[in-house]
């Protein structure tokens, strides 16, 4: 069985509000769903090179104190151009701070917000967002 690393991000600017990134319409997985930036590791990759390199291509954003705050496992039933298949899922969520508030945008986006942990974690859709970001509230893991 194949085996993905997924990594994401909670970033906060010098405010300490957090960043949420809008799902374009055209996404194959939740669209329109409000998401946290980072992706798929890559072979070949280190771990902290490859979080950081999709944080970039999705925002722009150079982040620093990155920090691993959690991680999940699951047996997962992706979609793909191949179809469907069973893959072992590992996630892996950091959080990250930056200078900026400047965010540039990819195509997997269309819209940006920054808001108080409190406020955007009511804003979320998905589980596993939403259980990371009551472990990060709950053990005040703002980097």
């Amino acid at each position: 069985m194949k085996t993905e690393v997924i990594q994401k991000a909670v970033i906060f600017n010098e405010d300490n509000e957090m960043l949420m990134l809008r799902r374009s319409k055209t996404d194959i997985r939740r669209p329109l769903q409000w998401d946290l930036p980072g992706g798929m590791y890559e072979d070949g990759e280190e771990l902290f090179e490859s979080v950081n390199r999709e944080i970039a291509e999705e925002t722009g954003l150079e982040v620093s104190s990155l920090m691993p705050v959690y991680t999940k496992t699951e047996v997962r039933i992706w979609k793909d151009n191949k179809g469907e298949q069973q893959t072992n899922a590992v996630f892996i969520f950091y959080t990250a701070r930056t200078k900026s508030k400047l965010v540039k945008l990819s195509y997997e986006h269309d819209k940006f917000q920054w808001r108080p942990l409190e406020e955007a974690v009511k804003e979320f859709e998905y589980y596993l967002h939403k259980e990371l970001l009551r472990h990060v509230i709950d053990n005040q893991l703002q980097a």
